[in-house]
């Protein structure tokens, strides 16, 4: 069943009360083949959105779609993107792994990458899984956890 009115609805009723009504443009997209929902939004000042590292994107992502599902009763898959942050962000994080597999495969020993949360790791977890020379592991806890990028023995 498609939601795209209620995430709509929502997704303007939480920028409302943000302030930021009149500056933030909404743009649902479903992906019926991915079932998720893309809520796309587009601002001059897309700072406040996106918080340090992306981390107000991403709690304001979980309040909408806990929200959303006390509304519609099912769980909905939501990806809340403002100003493509997300894909900048994911290509940001490509370039780190690259810079840091040069430096792992040049000396032969693990390197670190900076703290960075749940979902980033992820990302590098995802794009040097086929690696053939390093494998990743996560190391750390909480704030402070991050990715060790090993050579492959």
């Amino acid at each position: 069943m498609d939601h795209s009115a209620a995430v709509s609805q929502t997704t303007l009723e939480f920028i409302s009360q943000l302030g930021l009504s009149q500056q933030v443009l909404v743009t649902i997209v479903f992906s019926p083949d991915q079932n998720i929902y893309n809520v796309l939004l587009k601002t001059d000042n897309p700072g406040l959105i996106i918080g340090y590292h992306g981390e107000n994107l991403s709690a304001l992502q979980l309040l909408l779609a806990q929200h959303l599902h006390n509304q519609v009763g099912e769980w909905l898959n939501l990806s809340l993107n403002v100003n493509d942050y997300r894909q900048r962000r994911e290509a940001s994080l490509h370039a780190l792994a690259d810079s840091a597999v040069a430096r792992v495969i040049a000396s032969g020993q693990p390197h670190s990458l900076p703290p960075m949360p749940a979902a980033e790791r992820r990302l590098v977890h995802l794009y040097l899984a086929d690696h053939p020379d390093v494998t990743t592991a996560s190391e750390g806890v909480g704030r402070s956890r991050s990715v060790i990028i090993s050579p492959r023995i």
